[in-house]
């Protein structure tokens, strides 16, 4: 009876519209159903015995062997998406790792189910783009905005360089005008990395290294500043995030905290998961926000920076428009909660499995 429901079972396995393939505990394939024959283009008498790790590239080599040593070790399940070289385009992939455990319930090897995800993310790349095309549209106003402000603040300078005789009156102008060169020229590359990374292949990363390396980065701005930075990150590793687009997002949040404390105060950064999705939350003890600019914060034309700090160029960005933008494109959201004198949160909430459309490898390459 025993052998006979395993032939069903095998049998069923075998004719499987998705790949189904298992391995023992050194990794070697024991069972390769028919799928995985035209997928991988080699048959089942042709695997058996062999490394599974010799059909991926082999970039891929250590996180595949690791969620499949993981299984075996943990009965911890995974899932991971592959992208395998094809004659005219590659072939994305997402493979299941599960566990196998003999009748003594011991971990014996494991089983990979692959479905092609080609299609699907194909289709979610045209959503990225269109979320994309919509966010540099609000982000457009916002910059031209920023540099009419720029650019009226150099036109104000060069008229006190041209008509003083005081050398220090001059200096003073110069390095205004050195400033908000400075500044257009960063919101240039900004809005171009922006609009350009329609054709762009992103780094996906994981999210508590790229959430590390950033607060220690803010902790040698702050802490000239009297600004104590204080955390709360929970592990949310190996899950791959987009870090091209989250760092904007993250440095403009926190330098609007750090304006909002001029006189020092606290920076609170905390991360937690919430089902799929991550929960970053950034507080700071400043000045804070009436209703009324917390109704306007993400106009376009909108900021709470002074007139002297926007014609300058020293403390402005893209802006809040742009980063909602950003955000948006991510999947994620982003609100935002103050009151004057009790500082300001702004939560974001970002999804785990990453951007839609956009690739796991850090290739930096652009296509087209």
């Amino acid at each position: 009876m025993e052998a006979s429901s395993d032939r069903y079972f095998e049998s069923a396995c075998r004719h499987l519209a998705f790949v189904f393939i298992t391995v023992d505990e050194q990794l070697r394939v024991q069972f390769w159903n028919e799928t995985a024959t035209r997928q991988f283009e080699r048959t089942a008498d042709q695997m058996r015995g062999r490394p599974i790790l010799e059909i991926l590239p082999e970039e891929q080599h250590a996180t595949v062997q690791e969620s499949i040593s993981r299984a075996i070790t943990t009965g911890e399940a995974a899932d991971i998406e592959i992208k395998l070289p094809g004659a005219e385009h590659s072939v994305a992939l997402v493979m299941i790792v599960s566990p196998i455990v003999d009748g003594q319930g011991r971990a014996i090897g494991a089983s990979l189910g692959m479905r092609d995800i080609t299609e699907r993310k194909r289709l979610s790349q045209e959503v990225a783009r269109t979320r994309r095309m919509a966010a540099l549209g609000r982000v457009a106003g916002s910059v031209a905005h920023h540099f009419n402000n720029i650019f009226g603040g150099i036109s104000i300078r060069i008229d006190t360089v041209l008509g003083s005789n005081s050398p220090m009156e001059m200096r003073r102008a110069l390095r205004g005008l050195a400033e908000s060169i400075g500044q257009a020229a960063r919101i240039t590359n900004q809005l171009a990395a922006f609009a350009e990374s329609e054709n762009t292949t992103f780094a996906m990363v994981e999210l508590n290294p790229l959430l590390t390396k950033f607060i220690e980065e803010l902790r040698r701005r702050a802490k000239p500043l009297r600004i104590e930075i204080v955390t709360s990150i929970d592990d949310v590793a190996s899950q791959p995030f987009e870090a091209t687009r989250l760092m904007p997002v993250l440095e403009s949040i926190s330098q609007n905290a750090i304006d909002a404390m001029p006189s020092g105060g606290t920076l609170t950064i905390e991360m937690k998961r919430l089902g799929d999705d991550a929960e970053i939350a950034i507080r700071d003890t400043g000045v804070g926000m009436s209703p009324e600019m917390l109704e306007r914060l993400f106009e376009p034309f909108f900021t709470t920076k002074s007139g002297e700090e926007v014609s300058s160029g020293k403390k402005i960005g893209l802006g809040l428009a742009a980063v909602h933008g950003l955000v948006s494109e991510m999947g994620g959201t982003i609100s935002i909660q103050s009151k004057e004198g009790m500082g300001t949160t702004v939560r974001l909430l970002l999804p785990l499995k990453g951007s839609p459309g956009m690739e796991l490898e850090p290739t930096g390459q652009k296509s087209g």
